[in-house]
């Protein structure tokens, strides 16, 4: 799959089938992933690989409660069917301030890569700046070390779903030349 085909083909995936992620594939995906962009080349990455069902468990109870009102609808109680659930967590002396883009920028790369690899994935945030609990309940419960955050969870597998066609905005709508 080239890289046009997986940014196009890449959605947001919350069923998987009951299939297994080889540990090796998993560690293939996040090769690639720390080869994301990060502040002044901190690579404050670490990735914590979950597939036993009693953590991916308590990781959706803690994602549940701290669930905005509006965002009910999408719970995570999905993550106990994913074979693997990765946690990337940041250092955030190695961030330089930067610990939500470094994770969001290896996300995204751990997702397409995913993708391109014929699994699925979902965006969710470990982080809510306006909800600080949501990290420090993650942190706890993963054993986190203070200086290293947790921000975003992907979630893995083979899909058990095909997701409808995505529309998107008209590209002219958001492109502005010189200024806005």
């Amino acid at each position: 799959m080239t890289v046009d085909e997986a940014i196009k083909a890449r959605r947001s995936i919350r069923k998987y089938q009951d299939r297994p992620v080889l540990e090796s594939d998993v560690n293939h995906l996040l090769d690639l992933a720390r080869y994301s962009p990060s502040s002044m080349n901190g690579q404050p990455w670490h990735f914590i690989v979950i597939r036993e069902p009693k953590t991916k468990k308590e990781l959706a109870e803690i994602k549940n409660k701290y669930c905005p009102a509006e965002k009910r609808a999408y719970d995570a109680d999905f993550l106990e069917t994913a074979p693997v659930v990765v946690v990337i967590c940041v250092d955030t002396e190695r961030s330089f301030g930067r610990e939500l883009e470094n994770s969001v920028l290896t996300a995204a790369h751990l997702q397409l890569a995913a993708c391109a690899a014929g699994l699925a994935s979902v965006y969710m945030s470990a982080y809510a700046g306006d909800e600080p609990q949501l990290a420090e309940e993650i942190g706890r419960m993963l054993n986190i070390p203070k200086n290293i955050r947790p921000i975003t969870i992907i979630p893995l597998g083979y899909p058990d779903e095909v997701a409808p066609p995505k529309t998107l905005r008209p590209l002219k709508e958001m492109i502005h030349l010189e200024r806005y």
